[in-house]
């Protein structure tokens, strides 16, 4: 049975809450941490780019893992509150060191404490993902309740670059300190009101997998899944390509920089509700395919950008960060409906399983995008610490933030044209799992 019915807005609102927190340093971990370890630190792009890309391998392995996990918690023991919680004991003193490197650290450093930091994100997030599903199982709804979250997300996002503004004129090493633990003692008022407060969701009579298999036999999930994994890639490249586009090509200064970052996730928490509505007249996976090509559409007037526009790329920003709401909303709730169908099709429980998987792929595209971006730039010339960048240098920058992205998109589009699982399909088999139970 579905507990929309039963679940109220405070319950969603309190379940939205975590995503805040955790979002606080989404900028510096995915955005300017490898650029801060690999120019401010004195690591180099290309020992960085190995290293981030060993952490995100790491993840391969331990994702799957920790969803298999969760779907074998008993349901009294806390099914997804109890690794979250494990997840954040672990995370917040991981976050602080990563953030607060000690002059003359190492790479093993970075290793160490990079990959305690993402094993708890994993633990954390995969619950925290999976949660919803159980707490919501309309198909409308549910893209609703993803939204939410994903909007208190983009929130926290959006407060981490207000205060990159604000805490401008502070060196790099002390903001990062400063939003690690601003994070840690928000997080932990957060966590405690939502796991103690949010009700556990449908607890489902699905028989559970005895052995960690991957769903090869799902090919709605195996599409969904190659779509997010390519749009992440084309995703990841612009992200961590950012902080050296703004300052080899478009030359901003920091301020300006923070200003533009602030620009696109304004925009994403301006757009995201926009999505979401649409998304319940004419179906989540037309809206998606609908975003990914106006960021297409956005990112080919990049090559045409040089120093000093500013506000051409703030355009720009604005335009991709509405994208980004869809990005972040739209495919978590058609995987979830994927969930559905996997435990209606296979008659098993794993729907954490499921998004371990999503997460897994999440994290690869993203290190895939830092292993492959960083060496490559490298290899054409841009060094850490140079003041200018040579034209061919500036080429393949452009290249790799803005014309592969577009390529990448493109695919993504064409996987996702025509999905099946529509609002009457979800709803025949939300139906059939009813019956069944």
């Amino acid at each position: 049975m579905s507990v929309s019915s039963k679940s109220s807005n405070l319950h969603k609102t309190l379940y939205a809450l975590p995503a805040f927190v955790l979002a606080l340093p989404t900028i510096p971990v995915f955005v300017l941490l490898p650029t801060f370890y690999a120019e401010t630190v004195g690591l180099g792009l290309a020992t960085v780019g190995a290293v981030f890309l060993g952490l995100r391998i790491l993840d391969v392995v331990s994702d799957p893992l920790l969803g298999w996990v969760s779907d074998h918690i008993p349901a009294r023991l806390g099914k997804r509150k109890l690794p979250m919680a494990l997840g954040g004991l672990i995370g917040a003193p991981a976050l602080i060191m990563v953030f607060s490197p000690s002059p003359g650290i190492t790479a093993a450093y970075l290793v160490v404490w990079g990959a305690l930091l993402y094993l708890a994100w994993t633990a954390i997030q995969i619950p925290y993902v999976t949660w919803a599903v159980e707490l919501e199982g309309d198909y409308g709804e549910r893209a609703k309740l993803n939204g939410l979250r994903e909007g208190f997300g983009l929130l926290g996002i959006l407060g981490a670059g207000a205060a990159g503004i604000v805490l401008a004129d502070l060196a790099e090493p002390e903001r990062f300190e400063l939003i690690a633990w601003a994070t840690v003692l928000l997080g932990v008022f957060v966590f405690i009101v939502a796991l103690k407060f949010v009700p556990q969701g449908r607890v489902t009579a699905s028989a559970r997998s005895r052995s960690l298999t991957f769903p090869v036999g799902n090919k709605l999930f195996l599409r969904v899944l190659g779509a997010w994994f390519i749009n992440g890639f084309a995703n990841g490249l612009p992200a961590v390509c950012l902080p050296l586009f703004l300052t080899y090509v478009i030359e901003a200064g920091d301020q300006h920089k923070a200003m533009l970052l602030f620009v696109y996730f304004l925009f994403a928490v301006l757009g995201i509700q926009g999505w979401v509505w649409l998304a319940r007249r004419i179906g989540k996976h037309t809206v998606w395919c609908v975003s990914m090509a106006t960021a297409c559409i956005a990112f080919a007037w990049v090559p045409l950008l040089g120093a000093g526009d500013i506000f051409a790329f703030g355009i720009i920003c604005a335009l991709t960060g509405l994208t980004l709401g869809s990005d972040l909303a739209l495919p978590p709730a058609i995987q979830a409906d994927c969930a559905d169908w996997d435990r209606l099709r296979f008659r098993q429980e794993r729907t954490a399983t499921l998004f371990s998987y999503w997460s897994m792929a999440t994290k690869l595209a993203l290190g895939l995008a830092v292993g492959t971006a960083f060496p490559a730039l490298a290899y054409f010339g841009l060094s850490e610490g140079d003041a200018q960048a040579s034209d061919t240098a500036k080429t393949a920058l452009v290249v790799i933030y803005a014309v592969i992205p577009i390529v990448l998109k493109a695919f993504a589009v064409a996987m996702m044209w025509r999905f099946p699982i529509t609002s009457r399909r979800h709803a025949a088999i939300r139906r059939a799992l009813e019956r069944r139970a």
